[in-house]
């Protein structure tokens, strides 16, 4: 057991510049499952805890009468992606479709009255299958914005190209904008740029897992300053982000009171497998093809997961499922609502054996029969 569980660092100074703009951020949840293998996204393995059917989050950003989506996760027709990426997916991974953006929009009867046609752009964090979703159910008038990179190594798509992993019908009709970090504009230690030009949105230089992976910071609130930041897959588990030398491991009585398992000191099994200023993994080598780049953006995320008002959102944290507002509330007020202090230790319940947690995915497991399945 650890006994030492270590002193908090204090995080560095993030340096965002001060506006009094904001943004509204809804967190869309389409209700599609995507099952991540640990070997494939993180290392080291942990007894016992063979994987999630983990959400994939994306983001409707509003600023005034203009409105973007911060990725689409999966289209719901899969099997009409590119055939490579098709192979892809059956040969690695299970899909529990859900719904999509453009049908959650056009179908809220909140009176919110925002559709898919309101839509001014689709910003991909990058262009993998289940952030790129069906940009051609978007009209002409929305742009597609892409990282550095992206349109050489994405287009020609499919059918035009063979091994294409997107469609030509995703860029066909539309503008296609790709970010440049050339300004020089830092947040935090990540290059970034300021996207409505007021400091209330910006998209920021993250690379590691594919060619110009972006993340986003959206200012939520601005008498007091706290922001939302759009991890996408940065990483893909709460756990290769804490604990961290600034936020340690808690206390095995604290953790008690957050797990689950049937161990009657379960916080005495997560003592036992990290460090207390280290998090619980490291980014796999197979999808983080740029590893050192990768490890030096979790670490810049690390920075921005320590301050207390920014609340930190990877795409596929299953722990945050149910437990933050979705579309079409706005997430705006996390803090005051304590949604990180109450939330932040919850992925540990992955790694308490046969927990009420496992007991659910093993549900969703068998529920798949009579769905959609893979061979992984």
């Amino acid at each position: 057991m650890v006994a030492n569980l270590g002193t908090p660092k204090s995080p560095p100074a993030l340096g965002i510049p001060d506006s009094a703009y904001t943004v509204d951020v809804r967190v869309i949840d389409t209700g599609t499952l995507l099952h991540l293998n640990p070997s494939l996204f993180w290392q080291p393995p942990i007894d016992g805890f063979t994987g999630l059917h983990a959400p994939i989050y994306c983001f409707l950003v509003s600023h005034g009468n203009q409105h973007v989506i911060f990725d689409l996760g999966v289209r719901t027709d899969w099997e009409n992606y590119a055939p490579k990426i098709v192979s892809i997916i059956t040969a690695t991974t299970t899909v529990t479709p859900g719904s999509d953006v453009p049908s959650v929009l056009d179908g809220d009867t909140s009176g919110l009255g925002i559709r898919s046609a309101d839509i001014g752009a689709v910003i991909w964090s990058h262009n993998h299958f289940d952030h790129v979703g069906d940009v051609s159910r978007f009209p002409p008038t929305t742009d597609l914005i892409v990282g550095p990179g992206v349109r050489g190594a994405s287009w020609p798509g499919w059918p035009t190209n063979p091994d294409g992993t997107v469609l030509d019908s995703d860029a066909e009709g539309r503008v296609v904008r790709e970010v440049s970090f050339e300004a020089g504009l830092k947040i935090g230690r990540f290059d970034a740029m300021d996207f409505f030009g007021d400091g209330s949105f910006y998209l920021l230089d993250a690379p590691g897992h594919a060619v110009g992976h972006l993340c986003a910071l959206a200012r939520t609130t601005a008498d007091e300053p706290t922001f939302v930041f759009m991890g996408a897959d940065a990483c893909h588990h709460p756990g290769l982000l804490r604990p961290s030398n600034y936020l340690p491991l808690p206390s095995t009585t604290s953790l008690n009171g957050i797990l689950t398992g049937p161990s009657q000191c379960p916080g005495e099994i997560l003592q036992q497998l990290t460090r207390p200023d280290e998090p619980f993994f490291t980014v796999a080598p197979r999808m983080f093809p740029d590893h050192d780049a990768a490890m030096d953006t979790v670490r810049k995320i690390q920075e921005l997961d320590a301050a207390d008002n920014c609340l930190v959102l990877i795409a596929h944290d299953l722990s945050l499922r149910d437990k933050i507002p979705l579309f079409p509330e706005t997430i705006n007020g996390w803090k005051g609502s304590r949604v990180k202090t109450e939330t932040r230790w919850l992925f540990c319940n992955d790694f308490i054996p046969a927990s009420g947690h496992h007991e659910n995915e093993r549900g969703i497991e068998e529920s798949l029969v009579s769905q959609t399945t893979l061979e992984c």
